[in-house]
């Protein structure tokens, strides 16, 4: 007999989490299906491990640096890898003691690992039972897709998928394949720690997705710790070598010991017998409307599966809309146009919102204000020269769209994000004020030269100046 449930979350990722929890929350009967491992992607392929990469990447790279400037005879200093896996292991398994099977249990979550597809619209099979539910929410994720070049076949060489799984020894010859965020994080970590990197970008620029001047620091930045950086190229085909596996591009042969594949992704939807439950796939993923419903009126989807935004953020905060428009009145759209992400390369790039060049595209009225990063004492602390914040303003001020590139881009991207949804003019930012000497001071700054062009320009500028002169 098959068992019933008020919601049936199909994925146990980021979004499907994030919505059995929510649902929990709200008193309903969830069951958790999951045909691999509790965590999806971001636990185990994605964010976890990816940013424990490069938190190791980063203190070897420091630490050199720190030899070079304390004259120390010997600042290159051979990397243990097998050290840098058991650290990546270690931080996998802390995120994951967060969400075990047990900690899902205590809080009423049922979870069922095995096979999953939709016997019907109203029932799913996970494993050898049958579960059928009032709601079901789909959120199993997107992979690493392979491009159609010859010689490259899926599961030969590594992706995200695979690299912290497959790879057992530092490869002193690493070509990587794309120039989006997967590519140059894990190009920049790999280098740091002891590889010759090559990265090939189909793209004239590397993280195309960015605004032009923040490609353009990356660019510098990578290529000034080695790496090869080979921009709007088309690889031809890829060949094997004895031990090796040759990459051609043009008239480029590079020979390497480890080939990743970080070019794009493509939705999980294979195998889910969805034809089954009348939910349609378009070319992006699964096809929902702006709340996140399906062809089916009781099946949602929510995440990288929807084809959207591939951030786990984004997918969580989906999945919980989901379950709201599902069980609550009213509905909230949950297709957003804006959605905050970041780069952890070094320096970070975050961005939320439109780029100059797309508000232009766009029509958009518009003014940039523009801050170095060096204007802020807390970069000088640190000796941080290169990054910059940049902001795309409505002519009343509120925000269209920012870029920030520098330490801590990540952090302070949040308090741009806030500011657009609560629709407060960026000149207003300096009102709060921020702690000194902090990276956030930067905002401060950034919005007081805003303030001050707005308070001295025009008529109300000559009144003050006036005023002020009265005053002396």
């Amino acid at each position: 007999m098959a068992a019933q449930y008020d919601l049936v979350v199909v994925g146990a990722g980021s979004a499907g989490l994030a919505g059995a929890g929510f649902a929990r929350k709200l008193g309903l009967k969830v069951a958790l299906a999951e045909s691999s491992r509790v965590g999806g992607d971001c636990t185990w392929t994605g964010c976890v491990p990816s940013k424990a990469l490069l938190h190791a990447a980063e203190t070897a790279h420091v630490g050199r640096a720190e030899r070079r400037r304390l004259f120390l005879r010997r600042p290159e200093t051979d990397i243990d890898f097998t050290a840098v896996r058991r650290t990546v292991d270690a931080a996998r398994d802390r995120v994951y003691a967060l969400e075990t099977p047990e900690a899902l249990a205590r809080d009423g979550i049922e979870l069922f690992l095995g096979p999953t597809a939709f016997l019907d619209a109203h029932t799913l099979e996970v494993g050898s039972r049958a579960l059928t539910a009032k709601r079901f929410l789909i959120c199993t994720g997107a992979s690493p897709a392979v491009p159609a070049i010859p010689g490259l076949t899926d599961g030969t060489d590594l992706t995200s998928a695979t690299v912290f799984d497959e790879l057992t020894e530092l490869p002193d010859r690493l070509v990587v394949l794309g120039g989006g965020p997967v590519g140059v994080e894990l190009a920049q970590a790999f280098c740091r720690l002891g590889s010759r990197v090559t990265l090939i970008g189909r793209n004239r620029r590397v993280l195309a997705a960015a605004d032009e001047e923040a490609s353009t620091i990356i660019l510098e930045a990578l290529r000034s710790e080695g790496i090869t950086v080979c921009i709007g190229s088309e690889v031809d085909r890829i060949e094997r070598g004895v031990g090796s596996t040759i990459v051609k591009a043009g008239e480029q042969r590079l020979e390497c010991d480890a080939l990743l594949v970080a070019a794009g992704r493509r939705p999980n939807v294979a195998g889910l017998g969805l034809e089954h439950a009348g939910v349609e796939i378009g070319a992006m993923g699964i096809s929902v409307d702006r709340n996140l419903r399906t062809t089916q009126s009781h099946i949602y989807a929510a995440g990288d599966v929807v084809g959207s935004f591939q951030f786990s953020h984004y997918a969580g905060w989906q999945a919980v809309m989901a379950v709201r428009n599902m069980f609550l009145p009213g509905s909230t759209p949950a297709m957003l146009s804006a959605v905050p992400w970041a780069v952890f390369t070094d320096p970070e790039v975050a961005q939320v919102g439109l780029t100059a060049r797309e508000a232009s595209e766009r029509c958009l009225h518009h003014v940039i204000r523009r801050f170095p990063i060096a204007r802020n004492d807390r970069a000088q602390i640190v000796g941080e020269s290169r990054g910059m914040m940049k902001f795309v303003l409505r002519r009343n001020g509120t925000i269209l769209g920012a870029t920030i590139v520098g330490t801590a881009a990540a952090e302070l991207i949040n308090e741009i994000s806030l500011a657009m949804d609560n629709r407060i003019p960026f000149d207003r930012l300096c009102r709060s004020m921020h702690v000194y000497p902090s990276h956030g001071f930067a905002l401060q700054l950034a919005s007081v030269d805003d303030f001050y062009e707005k308070l001295v320009s025009g008529a109300t500028g000559s009144v003050l100046r006036a005023l002020a002169g009265l005053a002396r």
